[in-house]
């Protein structure tokens, strides 16, 4: 597919914010990282209907990166709910180069790599950090393999690396923020601590000198198919549902009310890394964003929207 089959409409929109807007945070992609996203030729299915959401899916995530890089943003902030974490602290990658590869749903590496490498800004995410801290959210940072900004690459994985293989910019520098594992089985308790530290990081970024755009990575529910590694859930179409009404809407119930009583039974790594988002949107003014789902699809077991939002 094509990535300049974007709707007319979502491509105006954001080539008048790239003119038009006026605060550093310049837009935010929801971005799923499963591997039928990535490559839908390799999905070992006969399921015509499934073929067809999973290459819209793969479509979607292609149109999101164009839209990212009419935004030209020269940094991107990217959460993760797969990255290396901690039990309990949000945390920042301070290494100057990340490196990772993912493979595809039903083909793995070494026949489908799918290899990314990028610049992490260590320096803008030790600000961020030491920002943060001072406003006493629960977050630190990681090296890998030695100091602040050394030259070993930080290891990636598909929660970063599928998001990036589609946004991936010459100009763009890269923020890594991944998600406490607590996430698995406090996911709702966190929503105030989600929220704050969504409104604490907005004000953060709008005092960098530079066009920043936000990316989430996060699946929708993951209990479709009783085949599936989690079972069913009767929750998970009204999960994906609920947040696809978010995403489009930025509707509070519809994320904070009726997706956070559904995602314990319907199993989503992307409800934290929403809410955080949500939280950055209610810093600006909900009324400010536009909103626009692209793709909000289960070809398998697992959810997956594309979603983008500038102002």
């Amino acid at each position: 597919f094509n990535v300049c089959m974007a709707t007319s409409e979502v491509i105006c929109c954001f080539l008048c914010a790239l003119l038009c807007v006026r605060s550093e945070v310049v837009g935010s992609f929801i971005m799923p990282h499963g591997g039928i996203a990535l490559s839908p030729a390799h999905f070992n299915t006969t399921n015509e209907t499934t073929k067809y959401e999973a290459w819209m899916l793969h479509k979607a995530c292609l149109q999101a990166g164009y839209l990212l890089r009419q935004l030209n943003p020269e940094l991107i902030v990217l959460s993760t709910p797969h990255g290396l974490a901690d039990l309990k602290q949000f945390m920042f990658y301070l290494n100057s180069q990340g490196y990772g590869f993912a493979d595809t749903d039903n083909c793995v590496c070494p026949s489908c790599c799918y290899n990314v490498s990028v610049p992490i800004d260590a320096n803008t995410s030790l600000y961020i950090v030491q920002q943060l801290q001072a406003f006493g959210a629960n977050v630190s940072s990681l090296t890998a393999y030695g100091p602040l900004g050394n030259d070993e690459q930080f290891p990636l994985r598909w929660g970063e690396v599928i998001p990036l293989y589609f946004m991936q910019s010459q100009r763009s520098r890269v923020v890594i923020l991944s998600q406490p594992s607590r996430r698995y089985n406090s996911d709702v308790a966190m929503i105030p601590e989600l929220l704050q530290l969504g409104k604490q990081l907005y004000a953060i970024l709008q005092t960098l000198s530079e066009r920043v755009v936000v990316v989430i990575s996060g699946d929708l529910a993951h209990t479709h198919l009783p085949d599936g590694p989690y079972g069913y859930s009767n929750a998970s179409e009204p999960y994906d549902m609920a947040c696809g009404l978010w995403a489009s809407t930025l509707n509070t119930s519809a994320l904070l009310v009726t997706a956070a009583g559904l995602v314990d039974k319907a199993l989503s790594c992307g409800f934290t890394g929403f809410v955080l988002l949500h939280g950055m949107f209610q810093a600006a003014g909900l009324a400010n964003w536009k909103a626009e789902v692209l793709a909000n699809f289960h070809p398998s077991y697992y959810g997956m929207m594309v979603a983008a939002f500038t102002r």
